[in-house]
């Protein structure tokens, strides 16, 4: 768990960092990371080690930044109000350290069952509480109609690892409170635990994976563009004054680069409205043959051809009117970009039997 742990969360600290959402989650993985690997050089279980009160200071920081997350507002009070959270938890880890050292210079004995139990108790109830901020505003995106279904998915299982992690709580403090022996409730416990971590850590990945995807060219946006790059290409050679100019700040992004992709061919059909050739029935003999419903597309397409070769070689234009883009009128981003596609899938063919 903790090599699945660092993995994602080195990932994500290269990869996924940019929103304050993303960074705060950035610093609960580190924080979840330093607890499992300062608990693990622990020599006694006991509150006395000295690891075991430096990972008890962990899970406090961790707790804060998870409230933080529950509590995410607005990017501007956000870091003020971690930074005075993050204050406490440092000051409640100086004083566990201070006192359990002072109480051993002096000499004097350290009832560990009390401490022990006080120490759950006040552990359980923070990260309990944040838990149940989170689980709140959780509850909170369900509620919304507006909220995407990657979201939905997200939310259940954060509500599902919390309850978990309740249980967990539970089973540990009531064997604190009542003194019993490590049984079969302590692998419940760690059970819970480590099921916790994992969801968790699986869920935080899912930034992760579609930001690798995105770079790797393999998400729906820049697929997309791939297939209407010919007709891009063709449609901007014959207009190449509707080309907006380059900016590296947001063409790195594939959704923005299929916006300006698709404004810009809509944008050359409609500068190729006036060249477009009148349909005859030669025209209608050279069009590329299509089934039925596409036939308007492709013989669309075999005109917009013929227009995009008179605009680049300086011929007048064919008429004074500008025909309808495409046989299908869209009435939404999505439908016109449909339209499109099975326009860049004709295009080729188009080309040839034009040649």
């Amino acid at each position: 768990m903790i090599g699945y742990v660092t993995v994602v969360g080195s990932g994500r600290l290269w990869l996924v960092g940019g929103a304050v959402i993303d960074r705060l989650v950035n610093h609960v993985g580190l924080w979840c990371i330093a607890t499992l690997l300062i608990y693990q050089c622990a020599s006694t279980p006991t509150i006395d080690d000295p690891a075991n009160q430096l990972a008890l200071g962990c899970v406090l920081m961790t707790t804060t930044y998870l409230n933080s997350i529950g509590r995410l507002v607005s990017a501007d009070s956000v870091w003020r109000n971690q930074r005075n959270a993050g204050l406490l938890a440092l000051a409640a880890t100086a004083l566990i350290v201070l006192t359990v050292a002072s109480a051993r210079y002096s000499g004097r004995s350290i009832d560990l069952r009390i401490v022990g139990v006080g120490l759950g108790i006040g552990c359980a109830f923070a990260v309990t509480f944040t838990t149940f901020v989170i689980t709140r505003s959780c509850l909170g995106a369900l509620r919304d109609v507006d909220t995407p279904r990657a979201a939905r998915i997200v939310c259940i299982g954060l509500i599902g690892s919390n309850a978990v992690l309740w249980g967990a709580q539970v089973l540990a403090l009531s064997q604190l409170a009542t003194g019993l022996p490590d049984g079969p409730q302590l692998s419940l416990v760690q059970a819970a635990f480590i099921l916790w971590v994992a969801t968790n850590t699986t869920l935080h990945a899912i930034p992760l994976v579609a930001e690798l995807v995105r770079r790797a060219g393999m998400d729906r946006a820049t697929r997309t563009c791939r297939r209407l790059l010919p007709l891009w290409r063709d449609l901007t050679a014959a207009v190449p004054e509707i080309v907006m100019p380059a900016d590296a700040r947001h063409d790195s992004d594939p959704a923005t680069r299929l916006l300006r992709m698709t404004v810009e061919i809509r944008d050359a059909m409609l500068h190729l409205g006036a060249y477009l050739p009148a349909e005859t029935g030669e025209t209608q003999r050279n069009t590329v043959r299509e089934p039925k419903s596409d036939r308007g597309i492709a013989e669309y397409a075999h005109r917009l051809v013929r227009a995009a070769q008179a605009r680049k070689t300086g011929l007048p234009p064919a008429g004074t009117g500008a025909p309808p883009p495409l046989p299908v009128v869209a009435h939404d981003f999505d439908a016109e970009l449909a339209h499109l596609i099975d326009l860049a899938r004709i295009w080729p063919q188009a080309k040839a039997a034009v040649g």
